[in-house]
């Protein structure tokens, strides 16, 4: 027997490599395989579907079809909340997988900062914002009672809107209330809450350093008018070295019938 060759060489050179160095070779590749693998990023291959969202040229962020209810003022971003509450008026898109009955019309710039945002009430109120987040959520219920036999709670039957508005309310226990204050003012509404936050911000309570965080502040109601419910509030976290108010505009629209 002659000796045992490892390789064969032809006359362009080196045709297969010996045993171990292919394995020395393969290994790294298919660790880089298993790691892809378990980690799950793996490359994506073909079209992929997601929901289209744009930013418009203030910088604001929405997923869904265009509002009948909003228009753009000298740069200022306006919502009409007199009209009757729709999909179409807020720009929320229904037509989506049946896996909820909630469906949300978002408007978010807490990415880019604030934007001037004006808000039209009944009774000719207006409020002025610099805001982050404009969210409306249409909720569809056909329940009619929902606890106990015990305890029955009526639910309205139909399409509910609600609104919810962030919007920074200064830092500190001056600019809090003082930005507070305006608000209430702009919607011709008593300060007595403004004392009341006063209150609040001199003495918040104890404060769990390891507990979860609780916002205290104060807020009002509007009267209930058009079948709109709206109110205006504004809070902090004591459990911060610096006071950050928040402020916070909701509105919630008597049910209206399911299309």
């Amino acid at each position: 027997m002659g000796e045992r060759r490892s390789d064969v060489r032809g006359d362009d050179g080196p045709r297969c490599r010996p045993r171990r160095e292919r394995r020395r070779l393969l290994l790294p590749a298919v660790l880089g395989v298993l790691a892809v693998v378990l980690t799950g990023c793996l490359p994506v291959i073909g079209p992929v579907d997601r929901p289209e969202s744009r930013r418009d040229e203030y910088g604001v962020i929405h997923t869904g079809p265009e509002p009948t209810a909003m228009t753009h003022e000298d740069g200022v971003e306006v919502w009409d909340l007199t009209v009757p509450p729709s999909a179409e008026a807020f720009g929320i898109d229904t037509d989506v997988p049946a896996r909820t009955s909630i469906f949300v019309g978002a408007y978010s710039s807490t990415s880019t900062g604030p934007r001037p945002v004006r808000f039209l009430m009944p009774e000719g109120r207006e409020l002025e914002l610099d805001a982050t987040e404009v969210i409306f959520d249409a909720t569809d219920s056909t329940e009619t009672t929902a606890g106990t036999s015990e305890d029955e709670v009526l639910l309205p039957e139909g399409r509910l809107f609600t609104l919810s508005v962030r919007a920074p309310g200064g830092d500190g226990p001056t600019a809090g209330p003082a930005a507070y204050r305006d608000v209430l003012e702009q919607l011709d509404l008593p300060s007595d809450s403004v004392e009341e936050l006063e209150r609040v911000i001199a003495s918040p309570g104890p404060v769990d350093p390891l507990g979860a965080s609780t916002r205290v502040g104060a807020s009002v109601d509007l009267p209930p008018t058009e079948g709109v419910r709206l109110g205006v509030s504004t809070s902090f976290d004591p459990a911060r070295d610096l006071e950050r108010f928040t402020l916070a505009l909701r509105a919630h629209w008597d049910p209206v019938p399911i299309p």
